[in-house]
């Protein structure tokens, strides 16, 4: 296998909007506790499901749709590029909802509730059709690709991406980025350390899934 191949997406992602491919359906489990809170659905590749509130714009539930599916299908031959993550992802039933705010009770619903894969989260004020992939504007590829990963890659790769200390290519990657193993943020990185990330409600498992996301994405572009 050519872990190039899952761990870089070696691509030229454009992030155009290709709305056609997508229908925005009524949520089909209204009644489920941890989707009661939703109206719109999208289904991306049988494998990828986007919830989104009624206040997300029909744009900005087609826009996330959009990023999905060019991160799963990146020839956009309409065919997920790895079997096996589409597959798991499926299993999981992974899913990316879309909340009007962070004081939104659909979140508690979400996390109480959900029996499916929830890696992340979007909110209204995060989603920007004008402006993809921009930092500080759109953080959908962000946290899409979180999603991707950790609900799919992560479960069929774990010898190359379990996030956990000392158990994985990744977790040795990221502490030789960090200058050092660090299961909580340290108060200073190493002077030899290049990644420095520094959100302090950012445990050691989240540290290396975001650091999968700053791999892929300097690998972009």
């Amino acid at each position: 296998m050519n872990v190039k191949v899952i761990f870089f997406f070696i691509f030229s992602i454009l992030y155009t909007q290709n709305e056609v491919c997508f229908d925005i359906q009524n949520n089909p489990y209204p009644f489920d506790p941890g989707l009661n809170n939703f109206t719109k659905y999208v289904n991306v590749l049988d494998c990828f499901h986007i919830y989104a509130e009624s206040s997300i714009s029909d744009e900005k539930v087609l826009h996330a749709a959009s990023i999905a599916a060019e991160l799963l299908d990146n020839n956009e031959d309409g065919i997920v590029d790895d079997i096996l993550l589409q597959e798991e992802l499926n299993d999981s039933q992974a899913m990316m909802p879309l909340f009007s705010s962070e004081w939104s009770p659909a979140m508690d619903d979400v996390w109480d509730y959900y029996d499916g894969c929830v890696s992340a989260a979007l909110f209204n004020n995060e989603i920007d059709p004008d402006r993809p992939g921009q930092w500080g504007h759109d953080a959908s590829v962000e946290e899409i690709l979180h999603t991707i990963n950790h609900c799919g890659h992560v479960q069929i790769y774990p010898e190359t991406f379990r996030l956990w200390p000392n158990s994985s290519s990744l977790t040795d990657a990221m502490d030789i980025a960090r200058g050092g193993q660090f299961i909580n943020v340290p108060n200073q990185y190493p002077e030899e350390a290049w990644y420095h990330y520094d959100d302090w409600t950012c445990d050691y498992e989240c540290m290396a899934i975001e650091y999968l996301y700053w791999c892929i994405v300097s690998n972009m572009g």
